[in-house]
């Protein structure tokens, strides 16, 4: 039997390289939206621990959000510094004696159940761990408000767009939405 190498064989897509990340004007927003942020968690009493990786989140959502709705994809380059923002400030809650990143942490390993089950991407595990992670640096409910926000968007545009002959919806945007209705729940001291 003669092997052939797999880059040579018929039936297997060569791997390529992700597409460059370009962003547009309308990213911008970011950073309107991560000084917005800052300003209402600090407002709020929020040490730089929370602000820090809520604020990257809040500057990477409008990009995240486009790109994941047209072209169903979460790129590595926006998602990877955030999980590694939001697992620093995790780490250093941590060290203090605080248990919260560790329901941040359950969240991420959730979602990666569900990944695995098939309802999602990974890049929505690195967005949505990302997000619990440094939602989880306001308190323990944050992250789980944020997640259950997110299933619940996300089920109204899944039925939506179920209605109107769509099989699938991309899930990013509402993880986005889900951890920004659970961060001003929190500097409203609503959870």
């Amino acid at each position: 039997m003669t092997r052939v190498p797999i880059a040579d064989r018929a039936d297997v897509e060569p791997l390529s390289a992700p597409p460059p990340l370009r962003l547009h004007p309308l990213d911008l927003v970011g950073v309107l939206l991560a000084a917005a942020t800052a300003a209402v968690l600090a407002r709020a009493g929020h040490d730089l621990v929370a602000i820090a990786p809520l604020a990257a989140a809040a500057a990477a959502a409008p990009a995240l959000a486009r790109i994941d709705l047209a072209e169903r994809r979460l790129p590595n380059a926006l998602t990877l510094p955030l999980l590694a923002v939001a697992a620093a400030a995790c780490a250093v809650r941590f060290s203090t004696g605080d248990l919260a990143p560790l329901v941040g942490l359950g969240c991420g390993a959730l979602l990666l159940v569900m990944a695995v089950a098939g309802g999602m991407g990974m890049g929505d595990v690195k967005l949505g761990a990302g997000l619990a992670l440094a939602t989880a640096t306001l308190g323990w409910a944050v992250p789980l408000v944020a997640l259950a926000a997110s299933v619940v968007v996300g089920g109204v545009a899944g039925a939506v767009a179920l209605a109107a002959g769509r099989r699938s919806v991309a899930f990013g945007p509402w993880l986005l939405v889900g951890a920004a209705l659970a961060v001003w729940a929190a500097a409203l001291r609503v959870v």
